[in-house]
C-alpha cells in the first residue's frame, strides 16, 4: 500500500500491532554491522589457493616435468597456496561469527517477556484407549 498525498498533507495508514521493540544500537556496533564480515571473502580466497596448491601438486605427482624451473615453480605454487590457504582458513574460522555475536549482544539488551498464565486452567492428562495412568 502506498501512501496517498493530497496538497502538503501526507496520510499514513497504519496497521495496529500488540507491541513494538526498539533496541538501543552504540555508533560502533553500527559501523560494524555497516562494514559487514570479511569472513565470505576470506573463504573463498582459502578455497580458490588450496585448490590451486592441490592442483599443482597433483601435476607434479602425475606429470614429468622437461625444465627443473618449471618443477620448483610448481613446488612455489603449492608451498604458498597451501600456507596462504591454511592461514586464510583459520583467520575464517575466528571471524566467521563476529556479526552473529554483535546482533546477540543487541538482542540480549531487552529481556525476554514472562507471559503469566495463571488465569490459563491447568493442563489435564486424559489416557487414550480407556487406559488409567500408573502411578
Amino acid at each position: 500500500m502506498t501512501p496517498e498525498v493530497i496538497g502538503e498533507k501526507l496520510i499514513v495508514r497504519r496497521g495496529r500491532v500488540d507491541s513494538v521493540d526498539l533496541f538501543e544500537v552504540k555508533e560502533n556496533e553500527l559501523e560494524l554491522l555497516e562494514k559487514g564480515s570479511p569472513a565470505g571473502l576470506q573463504l573463498n580466497f582459502s578455497v580458490f589457493l588450496l585448490s590451486i596448491a592441490f592442483s599443482s601438486i597433483l601435476t607434479l605427482a602425475t606429470a614429468t616435468v622437461k625444465w627443473p624451473i618449471m618443477e620448483i615453480v610448481f613446488v612455489v605454487i603449492a608451498v604458498i597456496g597451501i600456507l596462504l590457504g591454511i592461514y586464510l582458513l583459520i583467520s575464517w574460522w575466528k571471524t566467521k561469527s563476529c556479526i552473529a555475536k554483535i546482533i546477540v549482544i543487541i538482542r540480549e539488551r531487552i529481556q525476554p517477556e514472562v507471559i503469566d498464565d495463571s488465569d490459563q486452567p491447568p493442563e489435564v492428562y486424559v489416557p487414550r484407549n480407556n487406559q488409567t495412568p500408573v502411578g
